[in-house]
Order: C-alpha cells, then structure tokens, then sequence
C-alpha cells in the first residue's frame, strides 16, 4: 500500500467534492435499505390488516405510502448526485495526478528519460494514471460506505431485536474482512498481468503504427502483426481470468446473502423481540437483503487492487530512479568565449569512455567547425554543453561562468541549437515558431520566415497554416529552415548546430550553409558535421578523433600541414 501514498496526499486537495460523493454514496445506500426494509413490512402489514374488517379500517396506509415514496425519490436523486459529484471529483483528481506526474517528469534530462521507450513512457502518464480511478471508486469509496452503512442497519435492527442485529452484523462484520482478503488473493496476479499486458500492447502498437515505412520497406509488417496479435491474446487472456473471478465473487455473495436471508427468515419466523410473528419479521428479512446491497462492490474492489497496485508502482518507478538535473542560480552574464577543458565522460555500463580529455575554445563571435567521423564524440559533447548529461571530469565555462552554475531559464537564454531533427508539433504555423519566442507579433514571425526563404508557406492560410503531425507535408530543406527560423527568434548569443544538413542533397545543403553563415554574423557558433561543405568560411575548423580534439586551426592551414585533412577534404569536398 506504500506504492499509493504518494497519490493519496493529492486526494486532499479534493477532500470536500470526494467526501461529498461518499457522502451522497451512504446517502444512497441508506436510502435504498430503507425503501426495501418498509416496502417489505408495508407490504406484510397491508396483508394482514386486510384479514378483517376492523384492522382493514383503521390500518394506516397514507403514511408507509409516504415513506416508500420518499425514500425512492431520495434514492433516485442520491444516486444521480453521487454519480455526478464522484465521476466529476475523480476526473479532477485523475487531472491533478497527470499534471504533477508531468512536473515531475518534465525537469529530467534525456539522460535520465533515454533508459524508458517513449511508448512505455506515454502508456504510464495516460493508462497507469486511469487505472488509479479504482482507488477511489472501487476502494475508498464501497469500503466506507459498506462499513457506514452496515452500522447503521445494525443500529437501525437493534432497536427492534438486539440478538437478531448482533447476528447480522457478525454476518456483515466476517463479509467484510474474509471476501477483500479472498479476492485480493485471487486478482493478484490476473491484476498484475492486466497491467503489464495493456502497456505490452499499447507499446507495441505505437511501435507498430510509427515504424510503418521501415516495416512496409523490409516487408517486416506481418511478423510484426504477429506479435501484435500475440499481445493481443495475452492481455484478452487476462480480462478472462478476471471476469472470471467477478463472476465468482459474485455468484459467492449471491450465496452468502442468501443463505443469510434463509437463516434471518428462520430466526425471525419464531418472532422478533420474543413476540408473535408479525410484519416485523418481514422487516427483519428485507433489511437483510438490503444489507447486502452495500456488500457487493466490495470484492470487485480488492480484485483490482492489484492493478491499482500494480499501475502506482509503474509510475514510482520513474519517479524513484529519476533525478532532476541540478541547475545554479546564477541568472545573467553566460554569454562570451565558451571553454571545453579536459573534459571526460562515458555513458553507464559503457565499456570505454567516450569522451577522454576534450578540449577546445571557442572565442565570443567566432565559427568553428567540430568535424569528425561518426562515433567520435561529437554529438555527447553536444549534450554535454546542454547539459542533458553531466561530464565526469573537466571543466565547461561561458563567459568565465561555469555552466553548472547557471540557472536553467540563464542556461537555455544563452545557447540555441539547430539539429539535424526538427520537431514540429501537429498545430499551426505560428505555434510551431512561437515555441522560441512566446511574446513574438505576428509581423516579427513573418519577417524572420521572409528571411530564412520561407515566405511561400504564408500563400494560402498565413500563420494559421497547419503543418500537421511532424510537418511530413514539408521538405527536408523546409524543416531546416523552420528550425533556422526558430535559431533566429531565440536570438542566443551562441548558436551549437548538430549536422544542420545532414539527409539534405548538395544543392539544399549548400544554399543551408550559406543561409547559416549569412545569418549568425556577430553570433559563436560551434558547427558538429561530418561533411566538408562551407568549411572554408568558418574561421577555425577542429578535428575530433577517438573522443578528444587532436588538431584545432584554419582550413588553408590544415590543408597545407595536415595530411589526413587534406586528402579527407580531396575526396569528399564538393566540386
């Protein structure tokens, strides 16, 4: 139960609506096991008034009438009320527990969010979240009510004949503690399994649906499909198992209300209170079946216990392994030469390290390209200068400032980065820019898409062109220059640009670079490519071999002392 308390400290923060629904649920409750009980005895009692004439006469129907009138308009009304205030405080509670999961997760780096698939990720934040409804509706809520209630219809029998409440609430009392504890038992695993089989599924499914081109290329689609039915078999396997064990639950209080009724029908039958049998014992057998009306939800509760369980510590689990990255508190003055100092880092459970003795400066204004092969470490420096991972060893300064001491609002204000991947979110045009600068006018969005050769995406709709799921209705070049367009509003002293044209034909990467160049005049930029192309305007270019730095200086010079350069840029530059 620990794995829940995290979630049940934001349930206070609805305390009032929750504890209104439970109280409308007793309300309702209460109200339905009068209704029974008094039709039960109204019934019997008209019976036997009807045996003769003179208790026909005097026998008061008018006011059982208003009692069974009044508790069923109390029932009707209760059970609307509890639905609306329950449903309506449980989705609020289920908002709140998305949100602050989201706050949690969002400070983490993609250090610590790179060790779950994004599938498994967006399953928790929606199904695991949905299944912690079971807490307060199939769990809170029948468990007070069943205990409320059945104290009341105790107290309620007691004044009529205390053995016969006793027996009853020693029936209700051993109800309530041995089915939760049976059918706890019984859904452990089937609950278990229900959990992990619906994230299995899902996973797979958004694997299946997002990796289509690769699966259609390779014809890989119907082994995929396969297993995705498989999956599918599994997790119908587990909703068997427990529609099973529903249905047992309650066949099995279906018996034991019955045989209760049997043995209250029998005590009952000799009279109530000691006297002769009279209507009374028909009231003493209808409140025992009333009785069991708040029994029914109980064992259904313990059975998804488990998935309750099961989904809080799916969702802990991200929470307890996850730590946000720390950042300073500095806030201004991270802007100038940026200094890369000896720096080591190796990923976790990595053989070798990656990076071994890095160094390289960047002076405030100056273009320099970090050329490399693949593998060298060119793309982990990127991530360590953002500070999605932290360096084991070495020191990384802006402006004399180490960036661990930045603030992150500091940190992200002083540097832009331009990938080889831009994201476009399934919105509008404006939405997409106003990502990089919230407070941007329309006429400032329009002036930097004019400038990054983007002005025919204003033709038809503006700024409220919808650029639909990851802008697939855009070219290569296009979403280059989306992400150009981004760099500019940002207006970051320090542009890092990670293969800006990578994919791209020579024409598209040329007319790129040129842009670029064109565009960060004034600006530090760290170029990250394994490409040739434009290096002759960057005014340093580094060369990067097995994790560090061998040789920093300018093309015409390492063309004229570096063999390895010069016949690199013979074979690869363009013509």
């Amino acid at each position: 139960m620990r794995d829940l308390l995290p979630y049940l400290r934001l349930y206070r923060q609805h305390w009032g609506s929750l504890s209104l629904g439970l109280l409308l649920a007793l309300v309702t409750l209460i109200a339905g096991m009068g209704l029974l009980s008094l039709s039960g005895w109204f019934l019997s009692a008209a019976a036997v008034a009807g045996l003769s004439v003179f208790t026909r006469d005097h026998f008061n129907y008018m006011t059982p009438a208003g009692g069974v009138r009044f508790f069923s308009i109390i029932r009707t009304a209760g059970r609307w009320g509890e639905r609306v205030v329950s449903h309506d405080a449980t989705f609020r509670v289920l908002t709140r527990l998305r949100v602050w999961f989201w706050q949690r997760l969002s400070p983490l780096s993609s250090a610590t969010l790179g060790r779950f698939r994004h599938s498994d990720l967006l399953n928790r934040l929606v199904a695991d979240i949905d299944a912690l409804d079971h807490v307060y509706l199939r769990l809170i809520t029948p468990i007070g009510v069943a205990l409320l209630g059945s104290l009341a219809m105790v107290g309620f029998l007691a004044l009529f004949d205390r053995s016969l409440a006793l027996i009853l609430g020693a029936i209700l009392l051993a109800t309530l503690v041995v089915l939760p504890l049976l059918f706890y038992r019984l859904g452990k695993g089937p609950g278990k399994a229900l959990i992990e089989r619906r994230a299995a599924l899902r996973t797979r499914v958004l694997d299946y649906l997002g990796a289509q081109a690769e699966l259609q290329m390779f014809a890989a689609a119907s082994a995929q499909l396969t297993r995705l039915r498989e999956e599918e078999q599994a997790l119908i396997a587990s909703q068997r198992t427990m529609a099973r064990i529903t249905g047992l639950s309650a066949a099995l209080m279906g018996l034991i209300s019955g045989w209760s009724l049997v043995l209250m029908l029998w005590l009952a039958g000799h009279g109530v209170a000691g006297q002769a049998p009279d209507p009374f014992t028909a009231l003493m057998v209808f409140a025992t079946l009333a009785s069991f009306e708040a029994m029914m939800p109980l064992a259904g509760a313990f059975q998804h216990l488990t998935a309750s369980l099961t989904a809080a510590r799916r969702l802990n689990q991200i929470l307890e392994e996850a730590t946000p990255l720390a950042f300073g508190e500095q806030e201004s003055g991270a802007h100038g030469e940026l200094v890369i100092e000896d720096l080591h880092f190796a990923y976790p459970g990595a053989a070798a390290p990656v990076l071994h003795g890095c160094s390289l400066t960047l002076r405030a204004g100056e273009k320099v390209a970090l050329l490399g092969q693949t593998g060298c470490g060119k793309s982990t420096l990127l991530a360590l200068l953002t500070r999605e991972w932290e360096p084991s060893s070495g020191r990384l300064t802006l402006g004399g400032i180490p960036l661990a001491n930045l603030s992150e609002p500091a940190l992200r204000s002083a540097m832009t980065v331009v990938s080889q991947r831009v994201h476009l979110f399934s919105d509008t045009l404006r939405a997409n820019l106003l990502l990089a600068a919230p407070e941007a006018s329309d006429e400032r969005l329009t002036e930097v898409l004019l400038q990054v050769g983007l002005g025919q995406l204003l033709e038809d709709d503006g700024l409220d062109g919808w650029l639909g799921e990851g802008g697939r209705a855009l070219s290569g070049g296009e979403l280059r220059r989306i992400g150009i367009a981004r760099a500019i509003l940002h207006d970051a002293p320090l542009w890092l640009l990670d293969e800006p044209t990578e994919g791209l034909d020579r024409q598209t990467e040329q007319t790129i670079m040129a842009l670029l160049h064109e565009l960060c005049t004034g600006r530090g930029v760290l170029l990250i490519t394994h490409r040739l192309g434009g290096l002759e305007r960057m005014d340093r270019i580094a060369l990067m071999e097995e994790g560090k730095v061998r040789l920093c200086d300018s093309h015409a010079n390492l063309l004229r002392q570096d063999d390895h350069y010069r016949r690199l840029h013979q074979r690869l530059a363009p013509a």
